[in-house]
This record gives structure tokens, C-alpha cells and sequence, in this order.
């Protein structure tokens, strides 16, 4: 049984106990009957009562009270299941995790905005920034993309290799790293593996956040 059934099938017992409660509790004030079925019937509506405050605390538990950066769905005001999260929904978020750093992607290379020391970005988030910035140049593929990352200072390459380090992604880190290294960048070589890429980033974004969902609440 998943959450969310789980979550149902607690409510209506939780509903139904407290209706039973109060239905006994009534009878046993109400009916013309002697005291000690009249007890029988307030002590089991008491305990009714207790079995539907009980289910209730288990639904409250199972409410979502730490939204999910990925999971929450904020028209439901509740986390969606892992199980309905698309990249679509991991991409989407990212746009607005970087737009708390800059208006544009563009904007985070052009004014080096990842070149800052002290900069300050949970570490969970990192890899998924290396993986975002380089999946949107390959994405676009767009002339004015690639003029930002020829024109690329060596801190932010620094970040992002840095970052797809932190995901053991070494191999894709160091041919980024040798690739921008030659002076001038050779930008038709660094553009070709990063669009030859794309469908790599792109998954390897996925996978980051579905292996460490729970480090986004």
C-alpha cells in the first residue's frame, strides 16, 4: 500500500469511528433503556472516539509538513510521488533555483556570478547547477550560449567540474576541464560534446535528484 492510499484508507476509518462515537454517545444519552446497557454504550463510544482521534494523528503524520524542492506540487499543496516526477519537473525547478542567482542563465556567465568563494548554495544543489548550466547550452544550442562559455572565466569552470565531481562524474569533469584549458577555446570542439551529450546530462540530472530526494526537503 503506497502513502497516499494509506493516507485515504486512514481517513474514512478515522471519519467512520468518529460518526460511530457519536452516534453511541447519543443512544446512550437518549434511549430509555437501563443504566447498565446505557454505560456500555457511553464507554464504547469513548472508546470509539479514542480509535478515531488515534487513525486522526496517523493521517496528521502523514501529511506533508516539509514541502519537497522537487515534489511539492504547490496547487495541491502537497508532495507528488517520486513515482510522478519527470525531468520536465526537475528542469523546471532549476530554472528557479537559478533565477535566485541571476535573471538568465546568460547573465550567471557573463557576470560570473559562480565565481564567488563565499558564495552561498547548498551542497546538495551543486551538481545539479554544473549539470543544469551545461544541459542549457546543449539544449539551446544557441550562438550566444557558447559565446558565454568561450568567454568563461577559469573559476567557473572550476565550479562546474566541481560540482560533477560531487556526483563521481570524473570522467565527464576533466574532458570539460581539458577542453577549456587549450587557450583559445576551440568552441566548435566543446560544443559538439556537450550537444553530443545532451541526453547524458540530462539523465544524470534525473538520477541526482532521485537518489537524493529526501536531501531536498
Amino acid at each position: 500500500m503506497n502513502r497516499n492510499t494509506l493516507k485515504i484508507a486512514l481517513g474514512v476509518a478515522t471519519v467512520f469511528f468518529l460518526i460511530v462515537a457519536i452516534v453511541l454517545f447519543v443512544l446512550g444519552l437518549t434511549l430509555d433503556i437501563s443504566t447498565l446497557p446505557k454505560v456500555i454504550l457511553i464507554i464504547v463510544s469513548i472508546l470509539a472516539l479514542a480509535l478515531g482521534v488515534e487513525l486522526g494523528y496517523f493521517v496528521y503524520l502523514l501529511i506533508d509538513k516539509n514541502p519537497n524542492y522537487f515534489l511539492y506540487n504547490p496547487q495541491t499543496k502537497r508532495n507528488i510521488s517520486v513515482q510522478k516526477l519527470t525531468f520536465q519537473n526537475v528542469n523546471s525547478r532549476m530554472n528557479r533555483f537559478l533565477s535566485g542567482y541571476a535573471a538568465s542563465e546568460g547573465k550567471i556567465w557573463n557576470d560570473r556570478v559562480f565565481d564567488d568563494p563565499y558564495l552561498e548554495m547548498e551542497d546538495e544543489f551543486r551538481p545539479l547547477v554544473a549539470y543544469k548550466l551545461l544541459f542549457g547550452l546543449a539544449d539551446k544550442d544557441a550562438e550566444a550560449g557558447w559565446k558565454c562559455l568561450e568567454n568563461a572565466s577559469d573559476d567557473t569552470i572550476a565550479f562546474i567540474c566541481k560540482g560533477l565531481r560531487a556526483n563521481n562524474d570524473n570522467e565527464f569533469a576533466t574532458a570539460i576541464e581539458n577542453v577549456m584549458a587549450q587557450k583559445p577555446v576551440n568552441i566548435k570542439v566543446i560544443r559538439d560534446y556537450l550537444v553530443r551529450n545532451r541526453k547524458y546530462m540530462q539523465n544524470k540530472m534525473f538520477k541526482y535528484v532521485l537518489e537524493n530526494i529526501d536531501k531536498f526537503q
